[in-house]
């Protein structure tokens, strides 16, 4: 019986941290194919034998379940699924870190709930045909550090880290059906830094030069990590630099 295709499918491929990790996977050999999603397949303008595109947002459930019928089309299961979704602030609709409890808004939590958290597990659910076999697989979230409870010195970002904490339970929570379901499998929510990206350019006036990484750096760091992992570090968060965090 021959070896199944191992398969990569990145969530996000267009961005910063995530056309990086495309590029990293792609050049790196490890993979038979790489899918990637992205909300706007136009601004795929490269290509490759190995690459396919898929549209996704996962603020819909319509786009969800569509876009895993066509990830089931091409594979019948996955090696790894990498979730970069990620919202810290939008000023056209009002969000960014609040500083005391008087900023908080409905509109914003909610908005910072659906891409950190409801969006990347929602997608987890319409994979699992392809995560529960009985294979090595991968599943990993962009978290933050500032989600660790016990790491909360600071106070502030109200939404932000509350939306980072409940995507790591989700994550553990979802490490311990799908480790049940395959023993082979490995959970884990990914720290990568500070990332010269849209997301955190507004807040990285503080940031040393040393640990304010290219997408690039980043994504070869996060792999690093990635591979260097087994099952029985499922259910955690790790750093860039391989360090557990804390909840």
């Amino acid at each position: 019986m021959s070896a199944q295709p191992k398969v990569a499918l990145i969530q996000g491929g267009t961005g910063g941290l995530g056309r990086a990790l495309t590029e990293a996977l792609l050049d790196s050999g490890r993979f038979d194919q790489l899918i990637i999603t992205t909300r706007d397949p136009s601004r795929v303008t490269w290509a490759h034998p190995q690459l396919s595109v898929i549209p996704l947002d996962l603020s819909c459930n319509a786009s969800i379940l569509e876009a895993s019928r066509q990830v089931a089309e091409r594979c019948e299961q996955l090696s790894l699924a990498v979730t970069t979704a990620g919202l810290l602030s939008d000023p056209a609709r009002g969000i960014s870190p609040e500083k005391k409890i008087g900023d908080l808004s409905r509109e914003a939590l909610h908005a910072l709930f659906d891409v950190n958290c409801f969006g990347p597990f929602l997608w987890y659910q319409a994979l699992m045909p392809l995560l529960r076999r009985r294979a090595p697989v991968t599943v990993a979230t962009l978290s933050a550090r500032v989600g660790s409870i016990s790491d909360n010195r600071l106070g502030g970002w109200y939404g932000y880290r509350s939306s980072k904490a409940a995507q790591n339970m989700m994550t553990k929570t979802f490490s311990l059906e799908l480790g049940r379901l395959n023993p082979q499998s490995i959970v884990v929510g990914l720290h990568p830094g500070t990332v010269d990206t849209p997301l955190s350019q507004p807040f990285q006036s503080r940031v040393p030069a040393e640990k304010l990484f290219t997408p690039e750096r980043a994504a070869q760091q996060l792999l690093e990590v990635l591979h260097d992992l087994s099952p029985a570090d499922s259910g955690r968060c790790f750093a860039w630099d391989g360090q557990a965090i804390q909840p």
